[in-house]
């Protein structure tokens, strides 16, 4: 079937059209519907957060220091940089008797407009703690404070944190060659690719608990699934972990009281998963999210997934306007299926 078509609308006319790639699973995990290819090959990025977010529960650190579901659900996310979303990150790392210091994740501006507005204000630079992959590397240097590995090269594909996570991407999509795959991400730490069938898949299993266990010999105390409950719990309870009040991502939880669990990444990429097993994987072939939104929405309007109460809540990423600097609608978004 040919790709969805995000298309950008001003008086009629079609500005921009973005190509989408998709594919849906039933709660059995097996595809309902697909649009464009789902065998595309495609970079996890932050999409992989929760799964990255797994080492810190399978290895027994979250446990050691006692991390909160709040914390858990800030590991599993790309936060916007807020003063919370720091405080959260700065706590979990004094947990380990670690600092902002240890994270290796880079620095850039928060997202979050009252706290990039503090920072100019008090004349202050941004730190590593607003890097919304901040949460994600703080669970893996807890991990690996906690089996003893080194601190310092926690980034690196080799090191036995990078190792865990890579075996947990290998048991939840059945891709045996993921790990030959590896580059290193925005913030530095590795990521991998993957089919879209095997993103909604894994997405499946994670939501469900039906993960394969991983290899006995690795650093691990706990059950993938058991791993698995406690993050997708996690994200339910703190969608704003996962991104940030008003933010896609978090807005999508919410409106589904949590029923619906999904991480977005760079590049177009969505993927997630209904407790149910019901699950998606949305990819937008120019890599531009602002198609990523009403891609996802649309793709699950048409399959019936959500309620009307639902779609109304999330009315301004499903049905976007488009306004100028004033303030004025001057176009919209719309999506059209083959």
């Amino acid at each position: 079937m040919e790709p969805m078509r995000v298309e950008i609308v001003r008086n009629d006319i079609v500005e921009a059209t973005h190509l989408v790639h998709a594919i849906a699973l039933d709660e059995c995990g097996k595809q309902i519907a697909a649009f464009g290819n789902p065998e595309l090959v495609t970079y996890w990025r932050s999409t992989a957060k929760p799964f990255q977010a797994m080492a810190v529960v399978l290895s027994g650190a979250a446990d050691a220091f006692n991390l909160s579901p709040k914390e858990l659900a800030i590991a599993c996310g790309s936060h916007v940089g807020s003063r919370e979303h720091t405080d959260v990150v700065s706590k979990m790392l004094s947990k380990a008797g670690l600092t902002e210091s240890d994270l290796q994740c880079g620095v850039h501006d928060p997202y979050d407009a009252e706290e990039r507005n503090r920072l100019i204000r008090d004349g202050l630079a941004p730190s590593r703690l607003h890097s919304n992959c901040s949460g994600k590397h703080a669970a893996m240097l807890l991990t690996a404070k906690h089996i003893g590995a080194p601190l310092d090269t926690y980034r690196q594909p080799d090191h036995p944190v990078q190792q865990i996570i890579a075996q947990v991407l290998v048991a939840a999509t059945g891709e045996r060659d993921l790990p030959e795959t590896v580059v290193a991400d925005g913030c530095g730490a590795p990521i991998w690719a993957s089919t879209l069938r095997s993103i909604a898949l894994a997405f499946h299993r994670f939501c469900t608990q039906t993960l394969p266990e991983l290899d006995a010999s690795l650093p691990i105390k706990l059950s993938t699934n058991e791993a698995a409950k406690r993050l997708v719990e996690a994200m339910a309870q703190h969608p704003d972990m996962v991104s940030g009040k008003g933010m896609w991502n978090t807005r999508l939880i919410e409106a589904t009281n949590g029923r619906f669990i999904g991480k977005g990444g760079a590049e177009g990429l969505f993927a997630g998963a209904f407790r149910d097993g019901r699950a998606i994987a949305v990819k937008v072939q120019d890599g531009n999210h602002r198609a990523t939104p009403i891609a996802t929405t649309s793709l699950l309007a048409y399959l019936g997934w959500l309620s009307e109460s639902e779609l109304e809540a999330l009315s301004e990423f499903h049905k976007p306007v488009l306004k100028n600097l004033l303030g004025e609608e001057v176009g919209h978004m719309r999506v059209v299926l083959p």
